[in-house]
């Protein structure tokens, strides 16, 4: 490591990033005498700010192999309370078969202090399961400084991603450096304004560097993903310039031959166990596509248990899996693969980018990115999630869907079974599809004090999602104790009877027919007196909104999991006697239209027919994706939904 020092400390790295160009000396940071440091202005609010995250990543050779190196320099300056909570206790994790050397720490008191934290205060734990170095940085007060630096030897990788936008805390300098034997070229790239230098040769190292400065921590935001907007850096190996300087490795061609050979190719010890699980299947020979593909995810889904814990190649077999009735990821998609190409069901593997995580680049094949699996029928044109045991096809989890995806289109060449690797869109399933609708009736006791409830609600698509999987695998007991908090959501009370649930079943995906739940119920929660006027808390009937006030500037556009449609069909009798003076407070209406078309809106209106209120409540999000150009009409349309949930009709003596 001493070596890749000295290096640094000889080199000046110019970079260019659009119209930007700026130097950034490499040297050793970390001060024997520490520096003092100020906080930008518009940072001083923030708990705690970091001066400085720099982190290096260096391939050695040491003997016949390439080692990986990985050292972390933090530097972070305390504002408040808070801050010092963020950074009393430092947990450095370690990964199996990690070496941890290098270890510093220090505070530094804004009186001048150092406070240095020794080698016996450096303790091992585990929690939840995993590893850790923690050591406690003692005495921190307001205006103090934490400082640490530590490498890490890991298992060697050949692809890596370092994020330096979090939600924690604002950076005033970041820095990425990646070296490595010369004789190798990686391709880095940044993300989201991270500026990175093309790569200096000097001496026999190859040496990339990435910075940036002044970047703001990336909160959380009511409707927004983050991941793919942090800046961050992600590296690959691309050539080995002393074998074959010309030819690319570890393309996303490569990957799609390779993933495509393992998830496809039976060996000969598993064709008789795949023969009895078709035999177990009973397939058809005659039905249909559609039908054979729900009737081989039932089958795998209901008998057998994918387990991640699983370790050794045999589990992945389909023996093990036809033995045990268990197997791991891998063995679980080669079972589905198999069973797939022996009914005849034309399939592509898929390997799903994520919406709300760190997407799949087309141009830099960072193999570690390959996380979710999926698969894609071409003459359907749907989806399957293999390990989703809670989903049935068509639907996968919602944030794999509209965004890209690796597509593996299998090709015979003469008896050699191999892919076809493209990036394709993973399409969701169509926004009318997505569905939460209600039908209301409403009338009062001859006392006045007690709603008589006829409540029906009816999911389709995502929208039952999250409440079929309560009939699959809950015990009766929990699946009546949901029943009543589904129900309780309407009229908050738990006065209800006449529960009568339909399409329950996960199978109903397929169909996509509603699953509903009615009831009736009795609330006086939602009727107050004054005087001789009743009081009806009629936005209540539609549930708990979501607000939003918005007071600083919204820095990310809105993502939602899925496009959906929300109907709602409220019946109201009017007691005799009485009139309602405020009907017209039903009236809302906020849409916002592209094209001449509403992607988005909340209306609301009503009827009177004598005694008889018919309310009509529609509200939509055609898109899963607004730009922050329309966040204020999208905002609109969420506090208008909050908006009817106030109304409260007022009823008077006529």
């Amino acid at each position: 490591m001493r070596s890749f020092k000295i290096l640094l400390g000889l080199l000046v790295i110019s970079i260019a990033a659009q119209t930007q160009v700026f130097n950034y000396s490499l040297e050793n940071t970390w001060h024997e005498v520490p520096q003092k440091h100020t906080v930008l202005p518009q940072f001083d609010s923030a708990a705690a700010v970091g001066i400085l995250d720099e982190r290096n990543i260096e391939y050695i050779v040491e003997g016949k192999d390439i080692a990986m190196y990985h050292s972390f320099h933090q530097i972070v300056k305390i504002n408040t309370d808070a801050g010092i909570e963020m950074f009393n206790k430092i947990y450095i994790p370690l990964a199996l078969n990690v070496l941890l050397t290098n270890v510093k720490a220090r505070a530094v008191l804004s009186n001048g202090k150092i406070i240095t934290v020794p080698a016996d205060k450096f303790k091992e734990i585990t929690e939840n399961g995993n590893k850790y170095q923690l050591f406690a940085m003692e005495g921190l007060e307001k205006g103090a400084e934490v400082e640490y630096t530590y490498t890490l030897k890991k298992n060697t990788t050949f692809f890596g991603m370092e994020v330096f936008q979090t939600s924690s805390i604002p950076k005033q300098k970041v820095v990425f450096t990646l070296s490595v034997p010369s004789h190798l070229k990686f391709d880095a790239k940044g993300y989201n304004g991270f500026k990175m230098s093309a790569d200096s040769l000097i001496g026999d190292k190859r040496i990339t560097v990435g910075y940036d400065e002044n970047v703001p921590a990336l909160e959380d935001e009511k409707y927004a993903v983050k991941s793919p907007y942090a800046k961050r850096v992600e590296y690959k190996l691309s050539y080995n310039l002393s074998s074959n300087p010309k030819v690319r490795m570890y393309t996303w061609k490569d990957f799609a031959k390779r993933a495509y050979t393992n998830y496809t190719t039976v060996s000969p010890k598993d064709v008789k166990p795949l023969n009895s699980f078709l035999t177990k299947l009973k397939l058809d020979d005659a039905a249909s596509e559609l039908k054979k593909i729900i009737q081989v995810e039932n089958f795998i889904k209901t008998s057998i248990n994918v387990d991640k814990a699983l370790i050794g190649e045999e589990v992945s077999s389909i023996e093990y899996a036809y033995k045990n009735r268990s197997t791991d990821m891998f063995g679980n998609i080669r079972l589905y693969a198999a069973l797939f190409e022996k009914a005849g069901i034309n399939f592509q593997i898929v390997f799903a980018g994520r919406r709300d995580e760190y997407p799949l680049d087309e141009e830099l094949e960072n193999w570690n990115r390959i996380d979710e699996t999926i698969f894609f029928f071409p003459n359907t044109v749907k989806y399957l999630s293999p390990s989703n045991i809670e989903l049935r096809y068509p639907y996968i989890p919602p944030y794999w869907a509209g965004t890209k995806g690796l597509f593996l289109k299998g090709t015979t060449i003469g008896e050699f079974k191999t892919a076809i690797g493209s990036f394709n869109e993973v399409e969701m399933e169509p926004f009318d599809q997505q569905s939460h609708n209600m039908e209301v009736s409403i009338k009062f006791n001859d006392a006045l004090d007690t709603l008589i409830i006829h409540s029906k609600q009816m999911l389709t698509g995502y929208g039952a999602a999250d409440i079929r999987p309560i009939y699959a695998f809950l015990p009766k007991d929990k699946q009546d104790q949901a029943n009543i908090e589904i129900i309780k959501s309407v009229a908050g009370s738990t006065d209800i009877k006449n529960i009568k649930v339909e399409n329950e079943e996960l199978i109903h995906f397929a169909d996509n027919k509603p699953y509903s739940i009615a009831a009736d119920i009795k609330s006086s929660e939602l009727i107050e007196t004054a005087g001789n006027k009743v009081l009806l808390k009629i936005g209540e009937i539609i549930g708990p909104q979501v607000e939003m006030y918005q007071v600083k500037p919204r820095p990310l556009p809105i993502e939602l999991p899925y496009p959906h449609v929300l109907n709602r069909i409220i019946t109201l009798e009017i007691p005799k006697g009485y009139r309602i003076k405020n009907l017209t407070d039903l009236n809302i209406s906020i849409e916002h239209k592209d094209d001449n078309q509403m992607t988005m809106g909340f209306v609301s209106g009503y009827q009177q027919s004598g005694d008889v209120v018919n309310i009509n409540i529609y509200e939509t999000y055609k898109k899963m994706y607004y730009p922050i150009s329309q966040f204020e009409d999208f905002k609109k349309v969420i506090n208008a939904s909050a908006d009817f949930n106030k109304v409260v009709l007022v009823l008077e003596k006529i």
